[in-house]
């Protein structure tokens, strides 16, 4: 799972690990037969119950200790070889990626996302209003990123251009020759006629993402205006995740203005992969995709 030497898989330990406590969680009993409950947990581990609630739960934002784990493995009744397992997913967790150090300029919890998409054997992801991040030129990039830099005080260049490069090394997930990753991405007609930056970097951008999707691990499909309704429109923008064998769950993803949801309960996991495939039924094949996109870009390029 690593890329360019740095650990990627450091989220997904942290998920399987959770998935793991979850289980032995629910399997395990007081005395009188009640379940063990969080406030029980985060005293047997001598922690807050915010913290015991996000080590369980596989939540960013606190170290798991090898402490934990084993206070946690005692409590729930975990056998040896699954206390040890468990100890080198806490030890994998603690592994830093290339991403960590961009995290005072990412959402909160975005960088346990961008670990997710990188140990990813696979990605289906729907926009209906943007270009996805992963499909983006540095000119289209900035123009987005700059919307949200607006809304308060103008970040520093220096931040600024960090958040730049976080975007376009996201991308190299999809050409580096260890395991790319497979993705596939549904777009609204809308994104094609939305003129990010003027005509000349849009068209730039429609014609990079015909690049693309020219790639064998890389689908690009696009929901015609054509059709009029359709499943994406309620759903807004989400992604869909899943990992090698081993790897942990599958996990979906949805942000929007007020923040970022990763879940990877398995109900959650069937509505939005029956959502994916609504939407999959709704959208163009890639051959007629790529030409409603070149034509679009051949409008723009006349435009200049």
């Amino acid at each position: 799972m690593a890329v360019d030497g740095d650990d990627a898989g450091a989220a997904v330990a942290r998920q399987r690990l959770a998935l793991m406590l979850q289980n032995l969680r629910k399997q395990a009993r007081n005395k009188d037969g009640t379940p063990i409950t969080i406030e029980q947990a985060a005293q047997h581990m001598e922690r807050a119950r915010p913290t015991a609630h996000r080590i369980i739960n596989g939540l960013p934002g606190v170290r798991v200790k090898d402490h934990d784990v084993k206070s946690l493995a005692e409590l729930f009744g975990a056998d040896d070889e699954t206390t040890a397992t468990m100890l080198a997913l806490a030890a994998a967790t603690r592994v830093k990626g290339w991403f960590s150090r961009f995290r005072d300029v990412l959402p909160p919890g975005f960088d346990m996302y961008i670990g997710l998409e990188a140990a990813a054997q696979s990605v289906w992801a729907y926009e209906g209003e943007r270009v996805h991040g992963l499909l983006q030129t540095e000119e289209y990039a900035r123009e987005i990123l700059r919307i949200s830099a607006s809304d308060g005080p103008k970040a520093a260049d220096a931040e600024f251009e960090r958040r730049v490069a976080v975007r376009m090394r996201r991308q190299e997930i999809l050409t580096r020759s260890d395991n790319p990753v497979d993705f596939t991405v549904v777009l609204g007609e809308a994104v094609l006629h939305r003129t990010i930056g003027g005509p000349a970097v849009m068209a730039r951008q429609l014609q990079q993402i015909n690049e693309r999707g020219a790639l064998s691990n890389v689908s690009v499909r696009v929901v015609p205006f054509s059709l009029g309704a359709h499943y994406g429109i309620d759903t807004g923008p989400f992604a869909v995740i899943t990992f090698p064998e081993q790897g942990g769950p599958a996990t979906a993803y949805m942000d929007n203005f007020t923040g970022h949801l990763l879940t990877h309960k398995p109900s959650d996991i069937v509505r939005f992969e029956a959502a994916a495939a609504a939407i999959n039924r709704s959208a163009l094949n890639e051959t007629a995709s790529r030409n409603l996109i070149n034509q679009r870009a051949k409008e723009l390029s006349s435009a200049q």
